[in-house]
């Protein structure tokens, strides 16, 4: 019994450490029709591609909204002080009820200086906590906070549509929330941010 616990807990360690290894430095061009630009950084998922298909989905906001995005990972060379952005997106996943490692990491070092930012944070369902400590995190860096989410892969996203694949729902979700916050910033509306 004692061995079979010494196992799950070495398994669940080694979990840990594989899906919050920092990922390979990664800036893509994923187009948009606008002169305006937008940045979205992100967390690669190791297990579930969740954050990959959230960061596209922002991403796909965004550029409804008329901006053209940019999209990188989040590691330690990733620029602290990213200029020429009008939005910043972050998306982070949830591991043991906080953001990932990379993420906290690199908003410990970034100075967001006022601009506009949003954060979607997610999960299997559990991610208060994990949702107020990236918002926190992002004022701390200095960002204006347009607003932060949760998006969950087992607890329902929008308990009015049940019928519909949750993570459907998710990515949704994300795009909703890049259209709106683009418009917003693309209209002047950043003096009375959400958080």
């Amino acid at each position: 019994m004692m061995g079979a616990l010494i196992l799950v807990i070495l398994g669940l360690a080694t979990i840990t450490v594989l899906v919050q290894l920092e990922a390979d430095y990664v800036v893509e061009n994923l187009g948009g029709g606008g002169s305006g630009r937008a940045l979205v950084l992100f967390h690669p998922s190791r297990d579930a591609r969740f954050s990959d298909q959230i960061s596209e989905a922002l991403a796909e906001g965004f550029k409804d909204a008329g901006l053209t995005v940019d999209r990188t990972t989040l590691t330690r060379t990733t620029p602290g002080a990213p200029e020429g952005y009008a939005i910043i997106g972050i998306v982070s996943n949830t591991y043991y009820w906080a953001p990932d490692r990379p993420t906290r990491r690199y908003l410990d070092r970034a100075n967001l200086s006022g601009l506009p930012s949003l954060a979607i944070i997610g999960g299997a369902g559990s991610t208060g906590r994990a949702e107020r400590m990236l918002g926190q995190a992002l004022r701390d860096a200095g960002a204006t906070v347009l607003g932060t989410r949760s998006v969950w892969l087992w607890r329902p996203n929008d308990e009015s549509r049940m019928d519909e694949p949750n993570r459907g729902l998710a990515l949704e979700i994300a795009r909703q929330l890049g259209r709106e916050s683009a418009a917003r910033v693309l209209s002047g509306d950043v003096s009375n941010p959400d958080n």
